[in-house]
């Protein structure tokens, strides 16, 4: 596998102003990830330079090529974090996807809707059918579907392939001189590079944040539906239940403010009377 660039900061990863409680998810779950790939680089580098296994490390390492060794490791390494991405990537989707506004794009679905489909139509609704960052975020899906299904044939629809080629000057110019072109052929081939997964993260959280922009505001049923999926509501009975009322608005702020504070405003503006 070639090392490409390893990008290992993508745009807005550790950005989390304004942002809804999904979208907080995402970030940590996403960050998260980068963390552990950008360990596992730096790690795999002094192997491929030559680090000899520490005398107290009891484990069984003696490759006959560390060189060998450490590019396995890295393809591994991120085979992983494109699969801990597209798991990210697939929660935000659907837990968006319940809010009222999105009641339209749900009833379309079945249970044979894929969730590269499901990306698209969320997308379309929300951004428009120009919109060309859900095409890197749907690559990841399939990309990470071949990964782990080794005879998937997931791959992008005619139209997406058009999309992404279409905008290779913009992408090349915001994404890092990122080759579309070159990209596309290590799918293909199931070549994944580090420049590519990083490439990919940066599409993501670019798309997820252009989506949770447009829902920046949620009702006050979707505020209910976010602590249910975030298993807050018994939480926040409780307090009602136990506490003062002087006290109970402030406990419950205090407990968003820890488990989910991307909920604090909604929380708010709906329920402080």
């Amino acid at each position: 596998m070639k090392a490409g660039s390893a990008g290992s900061s993508p745009d807005g990863v550790t950005n989390f102003s304004a942002a809804t409680q999904p979208l907080r998810f995402f970030l940590g779950e996403v960050g998260e990830a980068v963390a552990y790939l950008n360990t596992i680089v730096v790690g795999l580098d002094a192997v491929e330079n030559g680090y000899k296994k520490p005398a107290g490390l009891k484990i069984s390492w003696n490759p006959d090529d560390q060189n060998a060794a450490a590019r396995k490791a890295r393809r591994f390494a991120v085979e992983a974090t494109m699969q801990k991405v597209c798991g990210a990537l697939k929660e935000y989707i659907a837990t968006i996807s319940n809010f009222k506004r999105l009641t339209v794009v749900r009833e379309r679905w079945s249970g044979k809707t894929t969730s590269a489909e499901k990306t698209t139509d969320v997308a379309e609704f929300l951004l428009g059918e120009d919109d060309f960052l859900h095409v890197g975020a749907c690559l990841t899906i399939h990309w990470r579907n071949r990964i782990v299904h080794k005879r998937s044939s997931a791959k992008l629809t005619a139209k997406q392939e058009n999309r992404l080629r279409k905008q290779k000057a913009t992408i090349k110019s915001n994404f890092a001189s990122l080759d579309v072109d070159r990209l596309l052929d290590h799918f293909e081939k199931g070549r994944p590079t580090l420049k590519d997964i990083s490439t990919l993260i940066s599409f993501s959280i670019r798309f997820v944040r252009e989506l949770d922009r447009k829902l920046n505001h949620v009702s006050k049923l979707d505020l209910d539906y976010l602590l249910d999926r975030y298993e807050l509501t018994s939480r926040v009975e409780k307090i009602e239940r136990e506490t003062s009322p002087p006290k109970r608005f402030v406990s419950i702020v205090r407990l968003l403010k820890t488990e989910a504070p991307g909920l604090v405003v909604s929380y708010q503006e709906y329920y402080d009377r």
